[in-house]
């Protein structure tokens, strides 16, 4: 028995559509343009016959492959030849690989619903146009499309008229099998594709180079659950290369206030951004990086969880430099921009098992928090990529899945996939392997001035 057989029952269940909201109104203009003299020479054809009635001539489609969550619009073409009664109607669905339990009932067309099987008169050549837009967490590397006639209430394959021809299966027209690229599939939530940089990148607080062209770009942060609203928006872009971490935070802020200059002072109690890396997502071991108005900087390696001490004398050699935005004397944000050298997401564990360099489809786990401080130490705040809880902003179990992509967004390596940026690309400091042993260096731009040392 087919694998279409086994699922007969609930198949068939599923493609009646049975009382409900009632049909689109479909305008008589529509049915004449689509009852058409001739099929046209670029289709498909298929060649099935259905009870010796009908014939499913074929189809065409505007593209040669599917990607989750995309639109594909098939033409399919019906030549009439005998009367075939009202009690028949057409049925559609989309199967995956036998592998895979992907599954689509589609509904009924404009022409299906403002020329019913029942109107259908011999001779007819009917053009019927279906827009489907291919389920985002499909699976399945393939995507086929069956078509056919079924009585009017039936549930099992019996109902079905019979079909004849090469591309059929359980009475079920096969009208197209594609290929489905699933490497450009949307990320389910709580997950970014984080492309590759097209360019050099120079860590000035104005992410205005090239390599920043392809970043993947963050909704505005989320409040943390339980948190005040903090002053203004934030949002973040993320990028990489062969040495480095890319990432951009934009804040908007009428009210910036920290009082912390030196490295590793507790930027946390004022505004600042925090960085949580688990690069191998075992929720052990990772590492803290933090930045603030003033330019400093924090990093911690955390060996195991939070429960257990942290150990501020790591250092990640990580580079930043902070561009303030005001009108005259008025707060109006401040941006950074980092670049962190890849030795440094394994903070004191060298033997953790991440694949340095990444390489595209990487998976790893990671958060960016602003946290928003008024004046005086008051009113914290606090927002993120991937929404925490206010009680918590480490929240391992609430980091982002980050996969590596390649400049195109694909997360599946080809032998095609172009290279990362050349080495010593980013700013000078870190060059070479990008070891975290390298001296962090940091830039304050004040606005209207140039970087300075």
């Amino acid at each position: 028995m087919s694998r279409l057989a086994v699922a007969a029952v609930v198949l068939a269940g599923c493609v009646d559509h049975g009382p409900g909201p009632q049909p689109r109104k479909i305008e008589a203009s529509y049915v004449r343009d689509n009852l058409v003299a001739q099929v046209p020479a670029d289709v498909t054809r298929v060649g099935v016959s259905l009870g010796g009635k009908v014939e499913y001539v074929g189809n065409r489609v505007e593209r040669t492959s599917w990607i989750p969550g995309q639109s594909l619009r098939v033409v399919h073409y019906w030549r009439v030849i005998e009367p075939i009664g009202p009690d028949w109607r057409v049925f559609a669905f989309v199967r995956g690989a036998p592998s895979t339990a992907d599954f689509m009932n589609l509904e009924a067309t404009d022409m299906e619903l403002g020329h019913p099987v029942g109107s259908w008169k011999p001779g007819e050549i009917i053009q019927d146009t279906q827009d489907i837009v291919l389920r985002p967490d499909w699976k399945s590397p393939t995507a086929t499309l069956y078509v056919g006639l079924i009585e009017t209430g039936g549930h099992d394959l019996g109902d079905r008229m019979p079909a004849a021809g090469a591309a059929v299966e359980d009475r079920a027209v096969i009208a197209r099998t594609m290929p489905v690229d699933l490497s450009k599939a949307p990320p389910p939530q709580g997950t970014i594709y984080v492309p590759r940089a097209v360019g050099a990148i120079s860590i000035d607080g104005i992410a205005n180079d090239v390599g920043w062209a392809t970043a993947v770009t963050s909704p505005d942060f989320a409040t943390a659950e339980g948190s005040p609203e903090p002053l203004g928006r934030a949002f973040a872009k993320m990028t990489w290369n062969e040495q480095y971490l890319y990432l951009f935070v934009s804040i908007t802020d009428s009210d910036i206030f920290s009082e912390y200059t030196k490295h590793d002072d507790p930027l946390w109690k004022a505004d600042c951004v925090e960085i949580f890396i688990d690069a191998d997502g075992n929720r052990r071991g990772y590492v803290e990086l933090q930045v603030n108005p003033n330019n400093a900087t924090f990093d911690k390696w955390w060996p195991a969880t939070r429960a257990q001490p942290g150990d501020e004398s790591w250092d990640s050699g990580m580079v930043t430099a902070v561009k303030l935005k005001k009108n005259g004397d008025a707060d109006q944000g401040w941006d950074v921009e980092i670049e962190i050298p890849w030795a440094a997401v394994k903070g004191k564990d060298p033997q953790m098992a991440v694949r340095l360099p990444p390489e595209v489809g990487d998976r790893w786990r990671m958060n960016v928090v602003r946290v928003d401080v008024r004046k005086g130490g008051k009113d914290a705040a606090a927002a993120s990529w991937n929404r925490i809880t206010f009680a918590d902003f480490h929240a391992l179990d609430r980091m982002l899945t980050i996969v590596f992509a390649d400049a195109q967004g694909n997360i599946t390596k080809t032998a095609g996939t172009p290279p990362s940026a050349p080495a010593g690309s980013g700013s000078a400091a870190g060059s070479g392997s990008g070891s975290a042993a390298t001296p962090a260096t940091h830039k304050l731009l004040l606005p209207g001035s140039a970087a300075r040392p």
